[in-house]
C-alpha cells in the first residue's frame, strides 16, 4: 500500500513539473511575439513620418502659385476685372495649381496698408492690385514681388511706370484709360443741343483727375462749356449734382471709383432733372448710367490675367510693358433710354449694344 502511494506521488509531481515547464514555455513566446509586434509598430511609426515629410517635400515642390488680388471697394467694374483675373489664372494652372487670396478695403482705404501688409507677409508670388490707390500702395510697399495691376487709368502719371512703353523694375499691368473723346462725341450724336456738361468726380484720385483734363480740353476744342463738381466721398455725390443739375445739359464722370459706387445716387438725381450721364466705363452704364463708349471690365480683367501667367511663368516685367484694352463698344443702358426718352438716330442703331440696369 505504501509503495501504492510512492508511485502515485511520484505521478502527480512529475506532472506538475511538466506543467511548469510548458507555462516557461509559453510565456517565453509571449515575449518573442510581443517584442515582433513592438518592432512592428516602431516601423510603422517610422514609414508614416516618412510619408508626411514626402508629402511637405511634394507640397513644397509643387511649383503651386500664390497670387492676392487686391480691390478698393466692391462695385461691378472690379469685380468684373477679378472675375476675368481669377479666370485666367485658373485656366492656366488649374484650380489646384494657383491659390488666389482676394483682399477687399470694402470702400476704407486706410485699410490698403494693413492689406498690403498681408498680403507681402503670406509670401506670394504676385500681387494684383485693381484700381490706382492699392496699385500706388503696393509699388510703394514691395520692390521685390511681382505687381501687376488692372484698372489703373494712368499708370505714368500716377507713378507706377516709368512712361507707357517702359515698365517699372516689379511693376507693370493694364490701364483702363476711357476713350475721352468718343464718349464725349457719342453724347453730342445723342444730345446735339447740349451746350453745358456737369462734370462729377472725386479730386483725391488721380485717375480721375487725369480724365477730366483731357475731358475739358476736349470740350474747349469743341466749343462746349462745363461746369465742375468735385467729391470726396460718396455721400456727397447726391448734393453735388443736385448743385449742378439746373445749369447743365449733361453730365459726364470718369471711371471714378466713388462715383462708380454710387451710380444709383447719380441716377436718381439725373432722372429727376431728365439727364443723361455718359461715364468712363460700361460697368457704369449698367449700374444706371446712360450711356458710353467704354471697354468690357471683364475683358480688361482677362487681359491682366493672361500678363500675369506669363510673369508668372518666367517672363520679366520688362519684357511686358503696360498695355491697354483696344476694343470699345457704343453701350446705352435701354432703362435709361426709355426713362429719359431719348430718340436714337437711325444711323447709331446698328452700333450700339444696349444693356439693362443691374443691381449693384
Amino acid at each position: 500500500m505504501r509503495k501504492k502511494t510512492l508511485i502515485i506521488l511520484s505521478v502527480i509531481l512529475a506532472t506538475m513539473i511538466l506543467l511548469v515547464s510548458c507555462g516557461n514555455s509559453n510565456n517565453g513566446d509571449n515575449k518573442e511575439s510581443s517584442k515582433v509586434a513592438q518592432t512592428n509598430a516602431d516601423q510603422t511609426d517610422v514609414d508614416q513620418s516618412i510619408a508626411e515629410s514626402s508629402d511637405t517635400d511634394q507640397a513644397e515642390d509643387s511649383g503651386k502659385k500664390k497670387v492676392a488680388i487686391v480691390l478698393p471697394m466692391d462695385h461691378l467694374a472690379m469685380n468684373a476685372s477679378r472675375d476675368g483675373i481669377i479666370e485666367e489664372l485658373e485656366k492656366a494652372f488649374g484650380e489646384d495649381g494657383v491659390e488666389i487670396i482676394v483682399k477687399n478695403a470694402n470702400g476704407d482705404s486706410s485699410l490698403l496698408n494693413s492689406i498690403l501688409s498681408e498680403v507681402i507677409g503670406a509670401d506670394v508670388d504676385m500681387i494684383m492690385p485693381i484700381a490706382t490707390g492699392p496699385s500706388q500702395i503696393a509699388a510703394t510697399s514691395t520692390s521685390d514681388i511681382p505687381i501687376v495691376f488692372s484698372a489703373v487709368t494712368d499708370p505714368v502719371e500716377a507713378g507706377l511706370t516709368k512712361s507707357w512703353d517702359e515698365a517699372d523694375k516689379n511693376v507693370t499691368g493694364v490701364s483702363d484709360m476711357a476713350d475721352i473723346e468718343a464718349i464725349i462725341d457719342f453724347a453730342i450724336e445723342l444730345y446735339p443741343d447740349a451746350k453745358t456738361f456737369g462734370i462729377v468726380y472725386n479730386s483725391a484720385e488721380v485717375n480721375s483727375i487725369v480724365q477730366v483734363e483731357l475731358a475739358k480740353q476736349i470740350l474747349d476744342a469743341k466749343g462746349l462749356k462745363y461746369k465742375e463738381g468735385t467729391i470726396t466721398n460718396t455721400s456727397e455725390l447726391q448734393q453735388v449734382a443736385e448743385n449742378l443739375a439746373e445749369s447743365v445739359d449733361a453730365f459726364y464722370s470718369p471711371t471714378d471709383n466713388d462715383v462708380a459706387s454710387a451710380i444709383p445716387i447719380f441716377q436718381q438725381v439725373a432722372n429727376k432733372y431728365n439727364l443723361a450721364i455718359f461715364p468712363g466705363a460700361s460697368t457704369m452704364v449698367e449700374a444706371g448710367g446712360t450711356g458710353t463708349v467704354g471697354l468690357d471690365y471683364y475683358d480688361l480683367g482677362l487681359q491682366a490675367g493672361r500678363m500675369a501667367v506669363r510673369i508668372l511663368n518666367g517672363e520679366s516685367i520688362a519684357d511686358n510693358p503696360p498695355e491697354t484694352v483696344k476694343e470699345v463698344t457704343k453701350i446705352l443702358n435701354k432703362d435709361q433710354v426709355d426713362a429719359l426718352g431719348i430718340e436714337i438716330p437711325e444711323a447709331l442703331k446698328s452700333e450700339i449694344e444696349f444693356v439693362e440696369t443691374q443691381e449693384q
